[in-house]
């Protein structure tokens, strides 16, 4: 990694976007106390790829924006001060460039958090795929519990689940809050008589999957659940499962600048799936928004794909300057191809398309080209699965489940290993998950999964990730590709399907 060669390839653009900005001012998330207008989009969108390979420090890239914020001020041009009596924005000091890390998906991000340590040797771990709902009714709400699987793990045991609701007498805004106002209704008794209380975590979704958690911990041998809930019968749960398929591990060569703009090449194509075709070009002011957990992907700002590719040929420029990107890469390429497929100019790539393109990523271009937008409905339901996957690049991930609700398949997932302190990445990719993780269904279809959101869980954080495009209910077996930059893994995976209107 040539660390001097990142730093003065910044310093680099920075003098040539102060001789003539390449791309509109923006106050990003590098430049929270600088005036409006200061900071060159590129600019930012360079120093996180630097930042986010490691060939540049978090100091080093603020204390060269803060150098470009001065030298922005003083040129020719930039506009003055406001005259007496009005206030003017304040001049930024060098240092005085705060990080700040973006709300992902209306999810306040943890701060002062380490990744989580997995369990010491010996802990009985379990991961039991369940597929069973549990009915409820009374004056107030009637619906459905749905468990997806069950696990335990080093912080206690836990159900990944989804609630529906069919009917509730209290208004929507209250109906909000029903996973702390359903949990107390049900009852819950093991195999020896105990019993438990169920305590739901902070997500608060009319209809969403997330972890649910039993209150003492259970033994580890525990057999089976009874859950009762009012206005209905008893359900019997068993968390007795065969032995599911092993992965397979294989090794992956990828550099840090390769894994890096396959993170941005998937970001595009999942976003590009959910475009109508004549919108992925026109462009609007500002950064492009991204969307909420309950929001669909197709909903994102026309235009937004144009805007996320703009500059990055500088970010491979600046990548192979920094050594962390070989010039005889194939990645490039394939970037300047699925730019291409998705009809997205003014990338500045100047590699070569090439047709060698990986499997998944032809899939889902050509589910791009060929989708109408807003049609084509995805019945709601979800399905039990699991699988524990070796670790990749520091991350351990564990399989929970999926369920299909609005039109989106959400895939779930309890994970170690975590930086929810990332600094955001460029073109909007997630850098605290840095991994590619594709599902294929019996039907060959490939579906890109892109992190939607996630929240701390004891020492896991529960993850979930949108499939694009969303999984069919007629998919009665997947496979997983999960790769980092040293390995990567396969999974193939049975689905026990459940309905939910």
């Amino acid at each position: 990694m040539n660390r001097e060669g990142a730093e003065t390839f910044l310093r680099l653009l920075a003098e040539t976007e102060i001789r003539g900005p390449s791309s509109p001012p923006l106050r990003g998330p590098w430049s929270a106390d600088a005036p409006a207008g200061s900071t060159s989009k590129l600019m930012v969108t360079v120093a996180q790829a630097l930042t986010a390979v490691q060939a540049l420090d978090d100091k080093t890239a603020e204390r060269i924006l803060t150098d470009f914020d001065l030298a922005a001020i003083v040129r020719p041009g930039h506009p003055q001060p406001a005259p007496a009596g009005r206030a003017s924005p304040p001049r930024p000091r060098p240092g005085a460039l705060r990080v700040t890390i973006p709300r992902r998906y209306g999810l306040p991000p943890a701060t002062g958090t380490t990744p989580a340590a997995p369990p010491g040797p010996g802990w009985p771990e379990r991961f039991v795929p369940v597929g069973v709902s549990v009915p409820f009714s009374d004056e107030e709400f009637t619906g459905e519990l749905h468990l997806l699987c069950y696990a335990h793990v080093a912080s206690g045991a836990a159900f990944a689940m989804t609630w529906s609701i069919r009917h509730a007498a209290a208004p929507f805004d209250a109906v909000r809050a029903h996973p702390r106002t359903l949990a107390w209704r049900f009852t819950v008794t093991d195999n020896r008589g105990q019993r438990y209380d169920l305590g739901p975590s902070a997500r608060s979704d009319p209809v969403s999957a997330d972890l649910i958690w039993l209150r003492p911990d259970p033994p580890p041998d525990i057999r089976w659940l009874e859950f009762s809930a009012p206005g209905t019968s008893p359900v019997r749960v068993e968390l007795v499962a065969a032995a599911g398929a092993e992965p397979e591990a294989a090794q992956a060569r990828r550099s840090a600048g390769e894994q890096l703009l396959i993170m941005i090449a998937e970001r595009l194509m999942a976003d590009g799936a959910n475009f109508p075709r004549d919108q992925r070009t026109r462009s609007r002011p500002g950064p492009a928004s991204r969307p909420g957990p309950q929001s669909r992907p197709a909903q994102a700002v026309p235009g937004a794909l144009g805007a996320t590719a703009a500059g990055l040929g500088t970010i491979i420029a600046a990548l192979e300057a920094a050594g962390v990107l070989s010039p005889l890469s194939p990645v490039p390429g394939w970037l300047a191809t699925v730019c291409g497929g998705l009809n997205i100019g003014g990338h500045g790539i100047t590699a070569p398309a090439r047709r060698d393109l990986p499997e998944p990523w032809l899939n889902l271009l050509a589910y791009g080209q060929r989708r109408k937008p807003d049609t084509g409905p995805v019945h709601a339901g979800f399905a039990a699965m699991t699988v524990a996957l070796p670790e990749l690049d520091g991350i351990g991930l564990v399989f929970l489940g999926l369920h299909t609700s609005g039109g989106v398949t959400a895939l779930h997932a309890l994970a170690r290993g975590l930086d929810p302190d990332a600094r955001a990445g460029p073109c909007g990719v997630e850098t605290y998950f840095p991994l590619s993780v594709w599902i294929r269904d019996g039907g060959g279809r490939w579906h890109a999964a892109r992190p939607s959101h996630w929240h701390r869980s004891g020492p896991e954080y529960a993850l979930q990730l949108w499939l694009v495009p969303p999984l069919p209910r007629s998919a009665t077996w997947i496979e997983v590709l999960a790769a980092g930059r040293s390995a990567q893994v396969r999974a193939r995976l049975t689905l026990r399907w459940g309905y939910s209107p």
